[in-house]
């Protein structure tokens, strides 16, 4: 046994060794410095546990951004993920995260395919989503970092070009595992954004024919899929200004929430999403519905983990992500706190303008 198991230990419950060990190791490896002993180091980590739950997710992006660049994909695994690293950028500028954003644009940039494409952290394969996600990172930092512009193009151009009859069959999808389809609407507001940034109206005619194939498709917007990717899809419309598609799904979601704030994870079963569950907490606050939003997140950072992460599943057999931190349930709480805090400040300033006697 070495000397970083055997801090555990002593430091660490019993009850809770098995689950949460690993990722108790896996932070501890990530922070350890020289001279520093195991149980310094696991105390430091620990100690963590006073700061308030954003202020812990956000050391967890920082513990988990790798020395050769990108947010790795979750707490047990050894490479980045663009796709997240890129979606992560808009959400770390949001949180004062300057610097980590300009390194991650800029690792982004290292990794661009030739075509413009990025690819999967497991068998290096080009996908349309993962580029799509990118490309808000892009678009979020082109005022700050040296030659995003051009990466940026680059991706759009990559997507405009797995078009499949100029988007009229929606984008050219080479994976079977890419399921359902119609999380590919989540491509379509960089899309529409690099159209406006480049003067290029043939991006915009593309996504709006995506569009338009991808809300009539019969995969779109069906309660039963995974809130993960239904979220996907009701964020996208809810930001493409088609909130008259997206609002019967929020409101049947609504529906189905726990008196506790959770929400099962897809049809049929117990078990909660934790990425999903933060993302639908996004969209009801992006429509003005607080109440089931204020109760997801209280849900979600009751279940906030001693490192700052969230696994992607809890419940009776969860099967997403279970025993792991994925990085994109860190990145949709934040997302989700943050639009918390921008409605708590427009209740006090609506409050500060109101005539003495009248609050």
């Amino acid at each position: 046994m070495t000397s970083l198991h055997r801090a555990i230990r002593k430091l660490f419950p019993r009850s809770r060794l098995l689950r949460d060990g690993w990722l108790l190791i896996d932070a501890v490896r990530m922070t350890s410095r020289p001279g520093r002993s195991s149980i310094q180091t696991i105390k430091s980590v620990l100690a963590e546990r006073a700061h308030p739950a954003p202020a812990r997710a956000l050391h967890w992006v920082h513990r988990n951004e790798l020395t050769t660049g990108g947010i790795r994909v979750h707490s047990r695994h050894a490479a980045a993920y663009a796709e997240v690293t890129g979606y992560l950028i808009p959400t770390l500028l949001g949180c004062g995260e300057t610097e980590l954003a300009v390194r991650c644009t800029k690792w982004l940039i290292s990794v661009q395919a030739a075509d413009g494409s990025y690819a999967d952290p497991n068998q290096g394969l080009p996908y349309i989503f993962d580029t799509g996600q990118v490309l808000r990172g892009l678009l979020a930092t082109i005022d700050i970092v040296p030659r995003t512009a051009a990466s940026a193009r680059r991706a759009a151009e990559y997507l405009c070009r797995r078009a499949v009859d100029g988007g009229r069959a929606g984008f050219d999808v080479r994976y079977p595992d890419t399921d359902p389809k119609s999380t590919h609407l989540y491509v379509l507001p960089p899309l529409f954004q690099a159209a406006t940034l480049f003067g290029e109206p043939r991006y915009a005619e593309i996504a709006e024919r995506c569009l338009e194939h991808y809300c009539r498709r019969p995969d779109a917007l069906r309660i039963e899929t995974l809130t993960h990717f239904l979220a996907y899809e009701i964020e996208a419309l809810i930001d493409l200004g088609r909130k008259d598609l997206a609002m019967p799904v929020l409101n049947q979601l609504g529906c189905l929430q726990r008196n506790d704030g959770s929400l099962r994870g897809e049809g049929g079963q117990e078990w909660v999403c934790t990425p999903g569950l933060a993302q639908i907490a996004v969209c009801w606050y992006k429509i003005g519905q607080r109440r089931p939003a204020d109760k997801a997140l209280a849900w979600i950072e009751a279940h906030q983990l001693w490192c700052g992460g969230f696994y992607g599943s809890y419940g009776p057999r969860a099967s997403y992500f279970p025993d792991v931190v994925p990085a994109w349930a860190v990145k949709f709480y934040l997302d989700a706190h943050r639009l918390r805090l921008q409605n708590l400040l427009h209740d006090a300033r609506l409050i500060e303008s109101l005539p003495a006697g009248q609050d």
